[in-house]
């Protein structure tokens, strides 16, 4: 992913950049970058390597300086499998994918006013996950808001039979089917302003709130 590699070069840099300035403070050090009176600088090299890549990871830098024309190519960014189906909102497109061993996963892309996409990672990224009977239920947040998506999927120690047949809430939501071959359905429907007084009916019984 073009999203990683970024970033591990970005933190190369940085630990090089922390090697060079801790041998260049000690003048009687800086022509022998391999002797073991260095080991400090290389512990130092390898703290901010680390340390670079896990905040580069978290923290979407992409996002404050840069737009997708397509929200195909901002998942493909910092993910990898297969799209299965994209829906578009006005604030965000709802991404579902599968990772190739037959797991299905799903995003949130966040939309600007200008009509670019941008990145979901884990700095954004606000997921509640919920169970009810053999299911279970996330909600998954467009970033910066209160909107999600609602998800209800089958949990997979049930049998299958129990998959849910019937869904309906309190905001008269459009919950979707998707079914895949080989893989177990589920439905997932935005709600806007989720709030605390929202109720979850599934197949007649009240699965959150009420």
């Amino acid at each position: 992913m073009l999203y990683s590699t970024i970033r591990i070069i970005l933190a190369l840099a940085g630990a090089a950049v922390a090697f060079v300035m801790r041998i260049y403070s000690d003048e009687e050090k800086k022509y022998h970058i391999r002797s073991s009176d260095n080991r400090g600088a290389w512990l130092g090299a390898v703290i901010t390597f680390a340390a670079s890549v896990i905040i580069l990871h978290l923290i979407p830098v992409e996002n404050f300086i840069m737009g997708f024309s397509k929200p195909e190519d901002a998942f493909h960014y910092n993910n990898t499998g297969e799209i299965l189906e994209i829906d578009e909102y006005s604030d965000c497109a709802f991404v579902i994918a599968s990772t190739g061993d037959e797991k299905i996963t799903t995003h949130v892309l966040p939309a600007r006013k200008d009509g670019k996409w941008q990145l979901e990672t884990l700095y954004n990224r606000r997921r509640e996950v919920s169970t009810y009977n053999y299911c279970i239920i996330e909600r998954l947040y467009v970033p910066g808001t209160n909107n999600c998506f609602v998800i209800i999927s089958h949990n997979t120690e049930g049998n299958i039979s129990d998959v849910p047949t019937g869904v309906f809430d309190s905001r008269n939501t459009q919950f979707n089917a998707v079914e895949y071959p080989d893989r177990v359905p589920f439905y997932y429907g935005y709600v806007e302003e989720m709030s605390d007084d929202y109720i979850l009916h599934i197949d007649g019984n009240v699965a959150i709130g009420g």
